[in-house]
């Protein structure tokens, strides 16, 4: 088996691949409110008379391009959660006790606010508009593969993760470095949890059965 740094490829690609969904998954919101932002269609020609198919499409293709793909990342983004539910129940790390544990509640609040409405383009039917939006997301999706901020996922959130803050009290793995955790369930200074890698700093955690 191929290893780097003895860690298995297959290891390395699949936290690669699962941060990229999450990415994908914590966007979402902007696809789906461009859709709804943007739903509105020439029907009709200059003399009020409805246009033809073919010529409805001509006219709207660059606003029927740009919504497909919204429809598209916005299923992606359902595809990709099914695969985390199933991600986070393999191979799990458990019995570490946790410590400096901070909930922090408005990540979520705050990505949405400051990377979701801001960066909704209001015709996205034109080219320019087309251009900007495609720019905005690629500029975002760097600078969400080159940090962590993709763990304040809103529609997480909403599906009733929290986010926490921690270090682990005795973990050779991580030794004194500061972990975000995702979990569906409260985590409390001392909690025992058991937890997998999304990157090496984010990960999924439960708060485990026996722990009191």
């Amino acid at each position: 088996m191929i290893t780097i740094e003895g860690i298995a490829l297959t290891d390395v690609c699949e936290v690669i691949f699962m941060k990229i969904k999450l990415m994908i998954l914590s966007l979402s919101p902007l696809a789906l409110l461009t859709i709804i932002r943007n739903f509105l269609f020439v029907t009709t020609n200059e003399a009020g008379i409805a246009l033809r198919m073919s010529d409805f499409i001509l006219e709207n293709i660059i606003l029927l391009l740009v919504l497909i793909s919204c429809l598209i990342w916005t299923f992606l983004a359902i595809v990709f959660y099914i695969s985390f539910c199933a991600f986070k129940w393999a191979d799990k790390k458990s019995g570490y006790e946790v410590k400096l544990v901070e909930d922090k509640e408005d990540a979520s609040l705050n990505f949405f606010l400051t990377l979701i409405i801001p960066l909704l383009v209001d015709d996205v039917g034109s080219i320019q508009g087309a251009l900007t939006f495609v720019a905005i997301v690629i500029l975002i999706c760097l600078l969400l593969y080159r940090t962590s901020l993709f763990y304040a996922n809103p529609i997480l959130t909403l599906l009733g993760y929290r986010v926490y803050t921690f270090k682990f009290l005795n973990n050779s793995e991580f030794r004194n470095q500061e972990c975000i955790g995702l979990s569906q369930g409260i985590i409390e200074e001392s909690s025992s949890i058991e937890y997998k890698k999304i990157t090496d700093k984010v990960l999924y955690v439960r708060r485990m059965k026996n722990d009191n």
